[in-house]
């Protein structure tokens, strides 16, 4: 009976260092997870962030896009005008009607 009283406390001892080696790795596995899991919301937010700034280029880019076809759709109401494209082709183009007579003054 002498004998298994000291074993005892050597197998608390192996069950305690088990119990220890098993709660760190444990750990370390924990700390993994954590690890990727921060990871990857880092990346997701860097990527949310580069996703917002394409789209207010698109849209600075939309808005600019649309200005300009505003000014189309005048210059193009402007062109189905007789009155404009006879002004147009007189200043622009130097057009001159049967009989008109034009005069180019220098400034000196």
């Amino acid at each position: 009976m002498g004998s298994k009283g000291p074993q005892k406390p050597r197998k608390n001892r192996l069950i305690s260092k088990r119990r220890q080696k098993r709660a760190l790795w444990i750990c370390l596995v924990f700390a993994i997870i954590l690890l990727f899991l921060g990871f990857q919301l880092f990346s997701a937010k860097s990527q949310l962030h580069r996703v917002n700034a394409d789209i207010s280029e698109k849209k600075v880019e939309v808005k600019k896009q649309n200005q300009q076809q505003k000014k189309l759709k005048q210059r193009q109401q402007l062109l189905n005008n007789d009155d404009y494209v006879k002004d147009l082709a007189h200043s622009k183009y130097g057009y001159v009607k049967k009989g008109e007579t034009t005069y180019h003054f220098v400034n000196k």
